[in-house]
């Protein structure tokens, strides 16, 4: 799939997502923009979230990357789009289960992308939150030794949130595994990688019911498949609920 059939893509399915049901179901539209100091490169997503009410949910989201060092919004190319779509039950007062499937549609062809989700709230504002993961790519990649492989990653994520008045804290951790023998390294020439990130938000709801939730995350990536070096990731954001 082109560039240009991505973007008409993306914009179709998020125009319907922000206006078809804005008037009936709840709807979320967020802009996050991010700096790497290792590899010095700025990004930005645009994501939309849809909760039809019925158990049932879609997420959609546009990547971009700047091409030159330390650019904000010159020489953007898009790097993918994912679309999403989940279930969602309410197991106790506490507990919520989730699975769902997301098509990450990047230059080189389609990842498919299962999931499995638990979500648990204490009633002192606390939550914890698992999730499990497998990417598959339907595309062939070649390793150094131009041998052709189709990558198999399982991935856990971990966040552990606090919410008190409009405040909400949150620590991520991710760590995940390439389960194919030939396949490229993903961190200091090993299979497995991970990350941590830390997201402050603030929440400010309006007379008619619609929240505005301005945010900051930093975050510690790999820089490298074949080195141990580590950069800084920053990312600020806002997130639109009516």
């Amino acid at each position: 799939m082109n560039t240009v059939t991505k973007v008409i893509l993306a914009t179709t399915l998020l125009s319907a997502t922000s206006f078809s049901y804005a008037n009936d179901y709840k709807t979320t539209i967020e802009y996050r923009h991010e700096y790497r100091d290792g590899t010095q490169r700025h990004g930005d997503r645009i994501k939309a979230f849809l909760d039809t009410g019925k158990n049932i949910g879609f997420e959609l989201d546009a990547r971009y990357n700047n091409d030159q060092l330390n650019t904000m919004f010159d020489g953007m190319t898009m790097n993918g789009s994912e679309f999403s779509a989940y279930y969602y039950k309410k197991l106790t007062d506490n507990i919520m289960g989730i699975g769902g499937l997301s098509l990450d549609f990047t230059s080189q062809g389609l990842v498919y992308v299962p999931y499995a989700r638990l979500n648990y709230r204490f009633d002192n504002g606390i939550r914890v939150q698992g999730r499990y993961k497998w990417k598959f790519w339907d595309y062939n990649q070649t390793n150094l030794n131009k041998v052709n492989y189709i990558s198999k990653i399982q991935e856990v994520d971990f966040w552990l949130g606090y919410n008190t008045n409009n405040w909400d804290f949150q620590y991520e951790f991710q760590i995940w595994q390439e389960m194919e023998g030939d396949a490229l390294p993903q961190f200091d020439n090993k299979d497995t990688n991970y990350l941590h990130n830390f997201r402050l938000m603030y929440t400010y709801k309006t007379a008619e019911g619609t929240m505005w939730r301005p945010f900051v995350e930093v975050g510690n990536v790999s820089q490298s498949r074949y080195t141990d070096n580590r950069q800084t990731r920053y990312r600020m954001g806002i997130k639109y609920t009516w």
